[in-house]
């Protein structure tokens, strides 16, 4: 095994709570005490940070830290249960997820690949031969941020994912299952136990969770538990597909709420005005006793000559200038809304309509899929509701079209009143008023001013039918569905309505109301494998990890999955750090009942070598050493960060990694009773003796708190006991690098070790000012 650097001693200006390198870049994310989540190169220039999500009245904190395996999306969770998936390039929130709890633990695991022998294509995506491609919105009708210039097909970053991976959320009342980070999966619940960790193991068969438990009194008991979930492993390749038709439904439903989004941006206030100022006519008429405006414009239309009341208030309130302003907004509003329902909305529904069709014929494969519970009733329903929601999209369009004929008909016919009665000459194209925009203006005075004045109301006309798509509540003004021959047919024939085959057409509703009923169908009709697996999980083993004080933090834990082996291995403390050992737990994923775990406990005593400095330090050879932190570097490495436990005033830390290979023959199998010490009878190896000098390393000038590793790159980060401070080391460097090392780490401390010095006195100062 080769040594490792120093690369670099920085400051943070915030203090770190979490650390998390990359598995695939050079890169590592760190969460702050404050709630922040900031992404570092290793030569800690900051590539993004992500702002904390606390208020004044309540601090939030980032409780968890999560990469896919590929490196692309970061998880990151906040203690009040939202879980947000960002894109490592730009931190864009790709996806978030709210589990109504605290969110304690993330692993994210990726399926072993399978041998070609065993992989059974069931599935090819087509949908590219037969849709079309959903472009980001033109910036001439509505775009107002460079985020909307994605391609919505892969709003979600799914695409390239060609293993299942699962986002294991451990949680204070349960373990979430979320396939590729979004589609719920699966959920487990360890009774009333809270997780404090959780992993799975890479063929998805076992899921391991370590525990706490509060008593009565003033302890906290600490467990080991895992289960059975074989029903993921069965049909891996079935999740696999349905939660990449998942994905795509999910960006395709985003989609379309950035299209509604866009829509009401395109809509403008400005017919709000010429409401109100319609209103306030009609209030002094009323007041007045001199009837309704409906009189006044219906006498105008029909004799040419306005009232004195109709001649000021055209003159005075709306003026020409008004009127064109009028004119010129509502057509450009329209224009824009008519180009989003056409070219997005429409399309985005007949592409969410086609993938739940496949979702639907996948249901009906219930050899395929019946054992992940998905209901083909339930996703008819949700392919029903997409029908419903582009209906609506095309009520909309006829909207559209039947206002800007009648608007354009009714601003042409007073604007040519305006001028007349301003003896200002009209236009040819002003003048020529044929019959049929005289009957539209009629069509427009009927549906817009036969309304009874009520002072209760804030207005007594309504010349815009299009804004009330965009809220939330029913239709004040629903199309009339009278004269249509195919509503009259179903009326004739109530039986079509319970074929299947009729979309059902609900005419009071918004468009953001049939939006968010869609998104309920469609989240009720894909919850299948969720209580699948909760049915279907068996508890396989289950030990005591021991009982700690509630004033002590948890032990440390660390997982990893050895592909060749099939084993899972859990390195955990005996007690909260600095602590005197801890346990290497090993349990077999291939076998479907537990023959029990295999453990061994692990310290560090004697060292074959002690560096030189150590004496001036006070340390003599056969000292003992504490831990401090333990994180699995790779599938047959550990990395573990010590203390000098030595009689001396400072005590250094000690930076050292081994392959756990050695430490498996020494493994001693435990019962399977439940609830077992899981240290009862297993010796306590001293692992000094199989640590290589090159990988071991005494830290100067530093009050170590933990570390993080990544196998991967090569590379670990220690963090200071201040939190504000990290020193990052390049692992496994050859032999012939070595000579430079020394002169490289001087070099670093020189220019750190005042600094350095002066912050450990401050944490002293502080120290002594606490005990007073």
């Amino acid at each position: 095994m080769s040594s490792f650097r120093q690369l670099e001693q920085r400051h943070v200006n915030t203090e770190i709570a979490l650390m998390k390198w990359n598995p695939m870049l050079d890169l590592i994310a760190l969460a702050t005490v404050t709630g922040e989540v900031l992404l570092h190169r290793l030569s800690w220039q900051k590539v993004w940070s992500i702002s904390s999500g606390s208020t004044k009245e309540k601090n939030v904190q980032v409780t968890a830290l999560a990469w896919r395996p590929d490196g692309k999306i970061l998880a990151y969770a906040y203690d009040s249960g939202k879980i947000t998936l960002c894109d490592v390039e730009n931190s864009e929130a790709v996806h978030v997820l709210d589990v109504h709890c605290i969110v304690t633990s993330l692993a994210w695991v990726q399926c072993m690949q399978m041998p070609s022998d065993e992989y059974r294509p069931i599935y090819t995506d087509r949908s590219k031969e037969f849709l079309q491609r959903h472009f980001a919105l033109n910036k001439g009708y509505g775009a107002t941020s460079n985020k909307s210039e994605e391609v919505a097909d892969d709003f979600k970053r799914m695409k390239g994912q060609k293993e299942l991976n699962i986002l294991a959320i451990g949680m204070e009342i349960g373990v979430h299952l979320h396939s590729f980070g979004m589609f719920p999966t699966g959920f487990v619940d360890p009774q009333k136990d809270r997780v404090i960790s959780v992993t799975m193991s890479q063929d998805f068969r076992i899921l391991t969770v370590m525990l706490e438990r509060k008593d009565d009194e003033e302890h906290n008991s600490y467990y080991y538990r895992s289960y059975f979930i074989s029903l993921i492993y069965d049909c891996i390749e079935e999740i696999k597909i349905v939660s990449l038709k998942f994905g795509q439904i999910s960006s395709l439903m985003t989609y379309l709420s950035s299209t509604i989004r866009a829509i009401s941006e395109a809509w403008e206030d400005i017919l709000l005005e010429i409401d109100t100022k319609l209103h306030n006519y009609a209030h002094q008429k009323h007041s007045l006793s001199e009837g309704s405006i409906s009189d006044d414009f219906l006498e105008l239309l029909m004799f040419g000559n306005p009232s004195d009341s109709l001649e000021k208030f055209l003159m005075h309130d709306l003026t020409e200038s008004g009127l064109k302003k009028f004119g010129h907004s509502i057509e450009l509003s329209y224009s824009n809304i008519q180009k989003l329902v056409l070219k997005r909305l429409q399309n985005v529904s007949i592409s969410l309509f086609y993938h739940l069709n496949e979702l639907r014929g996948m249901a009906m494969w219930t050899e395929q899929f019946g054992p992940l519970g998905l209901e083909e009733s339930l996703v008819h329903k949700a392919v029903l509701a997409t029908g419903s929601f582009l209906l609506k999209a095309t009520e909309i369009q006829q909207v559209i079209d039947n206002s800007m004929k009648n608007f354009k008909a009714f601003f042409r016919w007073l604007y040519s009143v305006i001028l007349r009665l301003s003896d200002e000459p009209i236009p040819i194209e002003i003048s020529r008023l044929t019959q049929q925009d005289l009957n539209f203006v009629a069509e427009f005075l009927k549906e817009n001013f036969t309304i009874e004045y009520d002072e209760n109301k804030k207005t007594t006309v309504k010349l815009e039918r299009v804004a009330q798509y965009l809220k939330k509540e029913d239709l004040l003004y629903p199309p009339s569905t009278s004269g249509s021959p195919w509503i009259k047919f179903l009326k004739d024939n109530p039986k079509m309505l319970e074929t299947g085959l009729i979309f059902p057409n609900y005419p009071e509703k918004s468009l953001v109301t049939m939006y968010s009923d869609l998104r309920k169908v469609i989240d009720s009709a894909l919850k299948g494998p969720w209580t699948v697996v909760q049915e279907t999980a068996r508890m396989r083993s289950f030990y005591s990890l021991g009982k700690l004080s509630k004033s002590e933090s948890p032990p440390k834990i660390s997982h990893i999955y050895c592909t060749d082996t099939n084993y899972l291995y859990t390195a955990v403390t005996n007690s909260a750090p600095p602590c005197s050992h801890f346990y290497l737990i090993r349990e077999k994923s291939t076998e479907e009942k537990s023959s029990g775990v295999e453990v061994i406990g692990v310290t560090f005593r004697d060292f074959q070598y002690v560096p030189s400095s150590s004496a001036s330090a006070g340390g003599e050879i056969g000292k003992n050493y504490k831990i401090l932190d333990l994180k699995f570097y790779s599938k047959d490495t550990i990395t573990v960060l010590l203390i000098e436990d030595f009689d001396s005033d400072r005590n250094f830390p000690v930076l050292l990694q081994f392959s756990i290979k050695t430490l498996c023959s020494e493994l001693v199998p435990v019962s399977d009773s439940t609830g077992q010490f899981i240290g009862q009878d297993v010796p306590i190896l001293d692992a000094t003796p199989f640590i290589e000098k090159s990988n071991y390393k005494r830290l100067e000038n530093i009050k170590a708190l933990q570390i993080a590793v990544s196998g991967s790159r090569k590379v670990a980060c220690v963090l200071f006991a201040s939190k504000r401070q990290v020193r990052l080391f390049e692992m496994d460097v050859e032999e012939e690098e070595e000579e430079e090392e020394t002169e490289h780490e001087e070099s670093i401390m020189k220019d750190v070790k005042e600094e350095i010095f002066s912050d450990e006195d401050v944490e002293i100062k502080q120290e002594k000012d606490e005990s007073l």
